[in-house]
């Protein structure tokens, strides 16, 4: 704890001042991706997602821990779900940008989902199986650019499992970077969860302590309220923000 604390300090002296205190150094992590780290390239032509930006940022924090330095998360995204397809075939059933998050693991830009701006009733759920994965009732605008929920949907089957399955990782890493969360049905990437919703007050993050950081691109949005016609209405969490028109000003 003393050592957590001590980090915190350091994010207000590196990211904010002492009367902004914690809420710049909370969003340090994703303002500095967002910027140009989303998608950061490496040598070899591949990019560098945000929880490995993140991880990279806080290795003094794992000196400092005695830990190990953090890695992605090598488990593998297919053995054990209910729902599996080979690499193909998801490649058919998902688009380019579903594919890349659910299945590899990748990272949108920040307010680069339709999502991020979803106020809707209705439940936000799997691209790549269905699986309901949050309520409307959880999603808080937390600045950050992506889609932001404060608890996870609970199984039908087992009220005390949520539908979204949280990385096995250390208390330290969870309090300082995070954990990577996943469908719980087929694996799929969705985003990170952070321990910061306290710094959220008058959302719902600041009740539950945590922030789900998910990415738009993993999720389809099903509004309460449907149509009369029977067809399912939902929107594609991978189809960029409705641009408004600017405001026509005469005189």
């Amino acid at each position: 704890m003393a050592s957590c604390t001590m980090i915190y300090f350091l994010f207000v002296f590196f990211f904010g001042s002492a009367n902004a205190f914690f809420l710049p150094a909370a969003s340090s992590w994703e303002r500095l991706q967002s910027t140009s780290l989303a998608l950061t390239p490496r040598d070899d032509g591949s990019a560098m997602l945000r929880r490995e930006v993140m991880q990279k940022a806080v290795t003094f924090g794992a000196l400092l821990s005695a830990s190990p330095a953090y890695a992605r998360s090598s488990k593998s995204r297919t053995i054990g779900y209910e729902v599996q397809h080979t690499e193909a075939e998801w490649s058919q059933l998902l688009s380019p940008q579903q594919n890349f998050i659910l299945r590899q693991g990748g990272t949108e830009s920040p307010y680069s989902s339709i999502l991020e701006g979803e106020d809707r009733a209705g439940l936000f759920v799997c691209a790549g199986c269905g699986t309901p994965l949050f309520n409307s009732k959880e999603k808080f605008h937390s600045g950050t650019g992506w889609p932001s929920f404060a608890a996870p949907t609970m199984s039908k089957s087992n009220p005390d499992v949520s539908n979204v399955e949280m990385e096995d990782v250390s208390a330290f890493q969870y309090q300082l970077a995070g954990a990577e969360v996943r469908c719980r049905t087929c694996g799929g990437h969705l985003g990170d969860v952070f321990a910061d919703g306290f710094l959220f007050q008058g959302t719902p993050a600041a009740v539950t302590g945590k922030r789900y950081c998910i990415d738009g691109g993993a999720l389809l949005f099903v509004p309460n309220t449907q149509s009369a016609d029977g067809d399912l209405e939902f929107v594609r969490g991978d189809l960029p923000p409705v641009k408004r028109s600017k405001p026509l000003f005469l005189g």
